[in-house]
């Protein structure tokens, strides 16, 4: 059991609350009605279909992934870091991707009944000791050791919805199928070699020789004016609420300062570690007397000087370790049963104890390491406090004002008294294109795509800025027009030069090819020309050639050539190359024999991914979908 719980630790505290995902969903939709706050209860998050996800379910599985993304990052994961990556909006996602597979599985009828949940708890390798269920008791116990704790409603709950849609996932894909054919042609795509010579003729190369004149730009700004269209541009006029300013004018007190350090103490813990080995005598059908005198033996030999690895492995009974000399890595508390714990952060560096009795039988622990537990004082991280309640309440104070002007804003005259009741103002923006910096705002990507997307009259917002949340209208448009060839002349001149120094670089690899293809020995005709050779060893799809890099073109040439021959010239991005193909290596049958059950699983496993993605999608494009988003800011704190 220690063991298992030890494997499996981290897949029970976050994985199986996720477990209903048979698939990792490939199709992830954007978000519906992305125009602000919907018209849902303030306890509900977001609406799919008939089911509704509540703040509270949502808040439960954010605040035990953002615990899980901490322990594993520490320090690092800031709240400014998890803003900028989206956590909020991802698992929400992921909730509403697997409520569409829920409600396409409740529509197709599929059920799942109390025993089969049961039985798919009691076969779980967590919840086993020598390979059968160990017990009402101590699954209710290992739930609880999770941090937070997993009640076992939750749990079984999760598990249930887990088998719903692994069926929904059956049912939908178990007509997909792989034939041999497509088996031998992956393998050999996979695993086919060649080794090349390559010698490529670079455009750059050749800017000098070309000659770009007047007549020249003139002739291809006509034939290609289209390429300079400038694109539509927008000026937008918005209210901002920066929320950085209102954290300036926000001064905690003491008191709150105290009191944030001291509900979030583990914040500022570094926990205490020991790093243990273990000598683990399995009482089974053994008399339990004799099994504890040979402990006690053991343990003296131990503390007399003995090599405590090699009475591990000369005496243990656990499997997992006895080939490491007992060494059981270094843990913190609520990692190992609680004898082992305890026993073993009672003890100092190279101390062995006593034995000690657990369900598994009689342990001997010697510490190797020790690490105490820290905690920073106050004063110490003070100003990370100070910083962290003037960003919480400045984000809920722009949160709750953004709620507020949702709800008297419709149309653009709106935002002027909006603004003017609350001391703020409309900015206008200079004239931007899609994707482009907005004056006021700077990058902004998601203002932008919406801000294209809106009709005149309208307003969209809250939408979130780097600075807080903003609302956009629309105050003027620029059309899209094709600018004079002297506003262009520059970047014409560049494209033209550019166009003709790889048409030069292409016409002197179409001197040599005949040559360099009728020679008996490649290199030596490449390097008498005076062309540099690139040499490759034996290489796989997908790898990078010599002079080239990893190139479609020239890897579907290569591997189309036979031994010993000599390619045309191929067009390659900005350069011209040819490839001469000095070794192929094929595959044999006895290579995918070895391969063969493996690899057909792997490419069933990708075709009902991508079956199952698209019949996802096409079920998520006719469910209403609604989601507070204002709500959803709040209910991730950050």
């Amino acid at each position: 059991m220690l063991d298992e719980m030890r494997r499996h630790k981290g897949w029970l505290k976050w994985s199986l609350g996720l477990v209903c995902l048979a698939f990792v969903f490939l199709y992830v939709p954007e978000f519906v009605d992305q125009s602000g706050v919907q018209n849902l209860p303030t306890s509900v998050l977001a609406q799919v279909g008939d089911h509704e996800i509540t703040v509270m379910e949502f808040r439960r599985m954010y605040q035990r992934q953002v615990q899980e993304y901490r322990l594993q990052a520490g320090d690092a994961l800031s709240d400014e870091l998890l803003r900028s990556l989206g956590v909020g909006r991802r698992l929400l996602q992921q909730i509403i991707d697997e409520y569409t597979a829920l409600a396409e599985a409740e529509r197709l009828g599929i059920v799942v009944t109390d025993a089969e949940v049961r039985q798919r708890i009691v076969s779980l390798p967590v919840f086993q000791e020598n390979g059968q269920f160990f017990g009402e008791q101590r699954y209710r116990q290992t739930l609880q050791l999770q941090n937070p704790p997993v009640s076992t409603t939750q749990f079984e709950e999760d598990i249930r919805r887990g088998i719903v849609i692994e069926r929904l996932q059956a049912a939908l894909t178990q007509w997909v199928s792989v034939s041999d054919k497509e088996v031998e042609d992956e393998h050999r795509r996979r695993n086919e070699k060649v080794r090349v010579n390559v010698v490529a003729f670079r455009g750059d190369d050749y800017r000098d020789e070309a000659e770009v004149t007047d007549a020249n730009i003139e002739e291809h700004y006509e034939s290609e004016s289209l390429m300079y269209q400038v694109p539509e541009k927008r000026k937008l006029r918005f209210l901002l609420i920066d929320e950085a300013a209102m954290a300036d004018a926000i001064t905690p007190t003491e008191v709150e300062i105290q009191e944030y350090y001291d509900v979030n103490i583990s914040r500022y813990m570094t926990p205490g570690q020991v790093r243990a080995s273990q000598i683990l005598l399995r009482i089974g059908d053994d008399d339990e007397v004799a099994v504890e005198a040979r402990a006690a033996e053991l343990t003296a030999q131990a503390r007399d000087g003995a090599d405590f690895a090699d009475l591990a492995r000369a005496n243990s009974d656990d499997e997992a370790t006895i080939e490491l000399g007992g060494d059981l890595g270094t843990f913190g508390r609520g990692r190992m049963v609680p004898e082992i714990e305890g026993a073993a952060f009672a003890l100092n560096v190279n101390e062995v104890s006593d034995p000690v009795k657990s369900p598994l039988g009689y342990h001997i622990i010697k510490v190797t390491e020790k690490q105490e537990e820290l905690t920073e004082s106050l004063g110490e991280v003070r100003d990370t406090i100070v910083n962290t309640l003037k960003q919480e309440r400045s984000s809920s104070r722009a949160t709750a004002l953004a709620r507020a002007i949702s709800e008297e804003v419709s149309v653009p005259e709106d935002l002027d008294r909006a603004a003017a009741s609350r001391g703020l103002e409309v900015q206008e923006s200079a004239f931007t294109g899609p994707g482009e910096p907005i004056l006021g705002l700077g990058l902004a990507n998601e203002v932008s795509v919406r801000a294209f997307q809106l009709e005149d009259g309208e307003v969209d917002g809250p939408i979130g800025t780097a600075v807080g949340p903003a609302f956009v209208t629309v105050s003027d448009r620029q059309d899209p027009y094709v600018p004079t060839l002297d506003e262009v002349r520059t970047q014409v001149r560049e494209d033209v030069l550019r166009q003709r120094a790889l048409t030069l670089a292409q016409e002197r690899a179409n001197t040599v090819v005949t040559s360099l293809r009728e020679a008996d020995d490649f290199v030596e005709a490449a390097e008498a020309a005076e062309l540099t050779v690139g040499s490759s060893e034996l290489l796989v799809r997908g790898e990078a050639f010599p002079e080239v890099g990893v190139n479609a073109a020239l890897e579907a040439v290569a591997f189309r050539l036979p031994e010993g021959s000599t390619s045309d010239v191929i067009a390659v991005g900005n350069m011209a190359a040819i490839v001469h193909v000095v070794e192929r290596e094929s595959v044999t049958p006895g290579q995918l024999s070895n391969e063969r059950t493996e690899l057909r699983y792997e490419l069933l496993q990708r075709r009902q991914a991508q079956f199952y993605q698209t019949y996802l999608a096409n079920v998520a494009s006719e469910l209403p979908i609604n989601i507070d988003m204002v709500a959803l800011e709040e209910a991730t704190g950050i």
